[in-house]
């Protein structure tokens, strides 16, 4: 019990320390970038999304599944090594094609004919992310929580610093920040290799194979599957930021408003990731075992009610974040906030209905259902966004996120019956709903905020008397094959 107690201790650590990192970067960029050079910035990094699907090769999930297959230090050389091989011949390969081609990109015509050498900056950004975001993987699925939480970290740390240095020395562009995030993942991705040698040379290995043909080929017969529902899912994440550049009247000045209150919202991302790093790959281990709907029933018990929680302060007190954080020209984002809450609520909900689906492989139920998610989003986008601008495209994500978990709820419950409960979720959306509503009505002033911390204070002391009689540890008992 205390074992995994200390591991969703040290993943929140790491993800508390990335979350406010970036925070904390939004402060500078929304007072020294015009909304529309933040849209810039936020679109290239949508491309850096999309690239790195191609750069992946749906390995990240398909080693959520192949790495306790077997489990002889022989099966994780050669699995490891062959992966590394993999991505770093093919990484090389695509990077290669983006700067020959940087002038020629047309995904992003309408914002690389001014910034072509950025592109630069991204295929070597890609290259580094790949080898860094596998190594992350890797240890996460060795449940070495603190060594991923200092690991993980680093990238923004070194980011964070450099930005800084860049403010203080008043060199903070386009392309010094592109820079700048180049220095800090090209100095990640060597530390993480340095850090999984380490892991290779603690294996007790009889026979080095570095690379295997049919161990790649059932990796990627798994991953490859899984690219077409990762593709959508990065299109229910990102793509309204450039259809919105298209679409909405204000173009990249509506991009870059909807970008930071998307942005603010995604905090929501903490108790999403803490479950899915804490839990995920321990659920993978048990998958066949008796315990295992039990735990996975109580983990989305939890998330449900917590994560509802947590999602519900993010709105209440997003006036208040905008306040401290964020330039006066980007307030008007305060209202979709609810957006990225709610998305990534349904998100999370979403990952752990399917981990049956994880344990079975079946990617394509999984693949299957952010497709149909996404081609909604993009649908719902075309009808919205020229009518409610910013709004509309809150609505369509949020729209979509709970297409999604209610067509893999519907095929979960036909084929596993765990006996997942709708009705909190939906109790979660309308409570989230309506103080989400309360920004569109309410502004901002002292006596609100007086009654905001009154109600966190006795929410506070609610969780206090839970905690003090004997249940602190009852959450993470989902982890344990008795409670």
């Amino acid at each position: 019990m205390n074992k995994y107690f200390g591991k969703a201790i040290a993943y929140s650590a790491g993800n508390i320390f990335n979350k406010f990192l970036l925070l904390f970067l939004l402060p500078i960029f929304t007072h020294l970038l015009k909304p529309e050079e933040y849209a810039i910035y936020v679109n290239l990094t949508v491309f850096i999304s999309f690239a790195n699907l191609i750069y992946f090769l749906g390995i990240q999930q398909s080693l959520f599944s192949h790495f306790y297959i077997r489990k002889n230090d022989d099966y994780k050389f050669t699995l490891i090594s062959s992966i590394y091989v993999t991505i770093a011949v093919f990484g090389f390969f695509v990077s290669s094609l983006i700067i020959l081609f940087r002038n020629r990109i047309p995904f992003f015509l309408k914002i690389s004919a001014n910034h072509p050498e950025l592109f630069v900056f991204v295929a070597v950004i890609c290259f580094a992310d790949v080898i860094y975001g596998i190594t992350l993987s890797i240890i996460n699925m060795q449940e070495k929580s603190i060594n991923y939480a200092i690991l993980s970290g680093v990238k923004n740390l070194l980011f964070f610093i450099l930005v800084l240095i860049g403010y203080v020395l008043g060199r903070l562009s386009l392309f010094y920040i592109f820079l700048f995030l180049t220095i800090s993942s090209v100095i990640s991705a060597f530390v993480s290799l340095f850090d999984i040698n380490g892991f290779l040379r603690t294996l007790k290995v009889q026979r080095k194979i570095v690379f295997s043909f049919s161990i790649m080929k059932s990796v990627l017969s798994f991953g490859l599957v899984m690219i077409p529902g990762t593709f959508s899912m990065i299109i229910l994440r990102l793509a309204d930021r450039y259809m919105l550049t298209y679409l909405s009247p204000n173009s990249l000045h509506d991009v870059g408003i909807y970008a930071i209150g998307y942005r603010v919202g995604t905090i929501m991302q903490f108790p999403v990731s803490i479950v899915s790093l804490a839990f995920f790959p321990y659920a993978m281990k048990i998958g066949n075992s008796p315990q295992a709907k039990d735990s996975y029933r109580r983990i989305f018990r939890y998330f449900t009610v917590f994560g509802a929680i947590f999602g519900f302060l993010i709105i209440l007190f997003s006036p208040e974040i905008f306040l401290i954080f964020i330039a006066q020209p980007y307030h008007e984002a305060i209202k979709i906030v609810f957006a990225g809450v709610i998305s990534f609520y349904l998100l999370g909900i979403f990952n752990i209905i399917n981990l049956n689906f994880y344990v079975d492989k079946k990617a394509g139920k999984i693949a299957t259902a952010v497709i149909l998610g996404a081609l909604l989003n993009i649908i719902l986008n075309f009808i919205f966004i020229p009518r409610f601008g910013i709004y509309g495209a809150g609505i369509a994500s949020v729209i979509a996120y709970l297409f999604i978990v209610i067509y893999n709820f519907y095929f979960e419950r036909k084929f596993y019956h765990t006996g997942y409960k709708m009705l909190p979720v939906s109790i979660a959306l309308v409570l989230l709903l309506s103080v989400a509503a309360l920004n569109f009505v309410l502004s901002t002033n002292t006596t609100l905020i007086f009654f905001k911390m009154l109600f966190l204070l006795v929410l506070l002391a609610l969780f206090f008397v839970y905690w003090k009689k004997g249940k602190r540890m009852e959450i993470f008992s989902t982890i344990l094959k008795k409670d």
